[in-house]
Formats: structure tokens, sequence, C-alpha cells
């Protein structure tokens, strides 16, 4: 799917934001002729070809199941994949055919997936403004063209180093004023040392959250940080997976966890970790790879079936131009997307959009050559992690 806009990534020379946008669509279909529709994200080395494999290869173990025994599925799925040591390679390709079975749950019933969960605790979902990487008068501009579109929290990227995170963060405050939130992602980039030193210093930028500041590796050094800090503590890295997640909450050593379906046991994983937060009193949010519309509509249907999903959720959808569901792109309203109310995750497929946008990408994107960053953008003095 073409992009309106190329970006770069903080941490990746090639694909996501450089190329269009690629997923593998998976259908199911029961023998009553009931179709689910899943989506997996093209992670794995921005290989499609890998993503189809890895789903074709547990075709055996899905044709001829109970349709309706998601979980029974699911949990043979992962038993007869996770020996391979494939990771999250194989949950990002999992994920699709996870989605599918849910969706085709909500059609026999006739119910959005909301409702079956428990209920609808918003009819629309928050989204924030990304501002990427750049020169300081372009991050003030794009923060700026945010807020003015209705977004309430703008995110970028910190863990270039400490002046320039700083400066970045300074430039987007004194561009939008004191009203919306800023929520910086260090992916890991500092040590514990300074990450308490940089975050002491943007602290009078009024934060709203750090996601990820230290490793994940070490919940004891990101509890210690969190108790130090005055900067709420966001985790991803460290709430990838449901055990993870746990871990992170007997640690207390975040204030809210970022989710994602893809990374770990499907939209059941991030709805059990969703749960878990909440008993412990945390909020969540979700984290996104670009999703086309059917993945975005899951990810509605989770947000909906929450109450602690009170933040603003990351997204790319606001820079696809166009979706592959009937009537095109889900409309904005300011920083929010309708939950949709159609059975299962509430869209369809529209067959012609599918079919120009494979033909585009035979096209036009498999087996090209993907080109790389610049060198001075993408220097490997980045990925050297953590940073002093």
């Amino acid at each position: 799917m073409p992009q309106l806009r190329q970006y770069r990534s903080s941490w990746r020379s090639s694909y996501q934001g450089s190329t269009p946008h690629v997923a593998v669509l998976v259908e199911l279909e029961t023998d009553d002729g009931v179709v689910g529709l899943g989506e997996a994200p093209v992670a794995w080395a921005a290989n499609a070809d890998a993503t189809v494999a890895l789903i074709d290869a547990v075709r055996p173990l899905i044709v001829g199941a109970d349709p309706l025994g998601n979980d029974v599925l699911r949990r043979r799925l992962y038993a007869e994949t996770g020996i391979a040591h494939l990771g999250q390679g194989a949950s990002w390709a999992l994920s699709g055919i996870d989605c599918a079975l849910w969706d085709i749950l909500g059609r026999v019933t006739g119910q959005p997936l909301h409702r079956l969960w428990g209920g609808e605790w918003r009819a629309r979902s928050p989204f924030y403004g990304d501002v990427p990487p750049g020169e300081l008068d372009e991050m003030a501009d794009h923060a700026r063209e945010w807020v003015k579109r209705g977004f309430r929290t703008l995110y970028l990227k910190v863990g270039f180093g400490a002046d320039l995170d700083i400066a970045r963060v300074k430039a987007i405050r004194e561009a939008v004023g004191e009203g919306p939130r800023i929520r910086v992602d260090a992916n890991q980039a500092w040590s514990p040392a300074a990450a308490r030193m940089i975050i002491g210093r943007l602290a009078e930028f009024e934060l709203e959250y750090v996601e990820q500041p230290t490793p994940a590796s070490n919940l004891d050094e990101m509890a210690a940080l969190r108790r130090m800090v005055p900067v709420p503590i966001l985790a991803h890295e460290a709430s990838l997976t449901v055990e993870a997640s746990l871990r992170t909450i007997a640690h207390q050593a975040a204030d809210a966890l970022q989710l994602d379906p893809r990374f770990d046991s499907g939209i059941t994983g991030a709805r059990t970790a969703a749960l878990m937060a909440e008993a412990a009193g945390l909020p969540v949010v979700t984290h996104t790879w670009g999703e086309l519309g059917v993945a975005t509509a899951a990810m509605l249907q989770l947000h909906a079936a929450h109450r602690n999903f009170v933040l603003d959720n990351q997204t790319y959808y606001w820079n696809l131009e166009d979706d592959i569901i009937e009537g095109g792109l889900m409309a904005w309203h300011g920083c929010e997307l309708e939950v949709p109310t159609g059975p299962g995750i509430g869209v369809d497929l529209d067959r012609d959009r599918v079919a120009h946008y494979a033909q585009l990408y035979e096209r036009e994107v498999r087996d090209k050559p993907r080109a790389a960053e610049p060198e001075e953008f993408y220097d490997r003095r980045y990925l050297i992690r953590p940073r002093a």
C-alpha cells in the first residue's frame, strides 16, 4: 500500500516508512462458508515470502480443526512451532491466523468482537501523532500540524545523544505550547545512569511518558529508575509477551504497558496482558507495525473491550493512501477512529482493491532492491545499545 509521505525509521535503514506498506492477508473458511479475516505484518527482514511460508507451514494443523476452538488451536500452533525458536517472526505470522479465528467467531454469532469480550468501553479510540527525526524546525512544523489536525499526543524517538534529544523535545514543546502531551521513546538506548541524567533534564518539558528508556533485560534497574525519575515510564520491549508483561508488573518496573498482539499469542495474549495490567492499576496502549484496515479494525475491537486503554495508541494508519477494506480508509475524527460495529472485526475486504494492490506489489515492490538510508543518518553508533 503506498504511503502519503516517506519518513525515516529511527532504528531500521529501510522498508518501514521508506517504501509502500506490505502486509499478508489471511482468510480462513469454515465448512459452512463463513470466512474470517486476519492480517500478518511483514516483519522478518521485510520479506513477505517468509511470512507466507510461516503461515503455509501450519496449514495441516488448521485444516479440519474446530474453527470455534480458538484457544485450543492457538496453543497447538505455538506448541508445534515454538521449539523451532523462530520467536517473534513466527508469532507475527501466526497472529494473522489468530485474528481470522476470532473474526469467524464474531461472524458466526453476528456480534462485533468487543461485545463478545464484555462490551464497549469506548466507541472511538485515540491515537498519537508521530514526529519523525529531522531538523529542529522540521520537527516543530510537524508537531504543529498534528495539533492542528486535532491530535493531542505527540511522539518522537530519542537516544541519538543527550543534547540532540533535549533540543528536539524543547523545539516541539515550544512549538505546541503547554497543552499537548509529549511521549518519547528511547528503545532501550540508555544505560541506567544515562537514563537518570537525560530524563532529569527532559522533565522540565512535562513529558507524558518515557518509553523503554533502559534495556528490558534488567527489570531491577528499570524499577529503580522508575522510582528515581519524575517522568512516568512506559514499558514496550519489557512487555512484548504475556510472560514479560507479568514480570514487568511484578517488578513494578513501569507505570503503563505497551502491548502488541503480533509479538506473542495474538489478540488472546494482548487481552490477557491488558487484564493483568488492569488488575495492577496500570493503563495500556497498543504498538504498531503499520497496519491495513483488517489489523486496525482488530486493534479497535481490543481498545473498545478493555477499560484501561485510556491513553493514545500508536498507528501509521494516517500515512496510508488507501485501504483494502470496503469503503476504503476509515475516517478520522480528530485523533480518533471509530470502533467498527459489524460482526467479528467489523470490516470486509474490497476484492477489487486487494487485487489492485497485489498487482502493484508484484510489479513495483517484490524483488526490488531497497534504497539504504545515507550513512550520516543511519549511523552505526546509534545501534550501540545501551549508551553510556
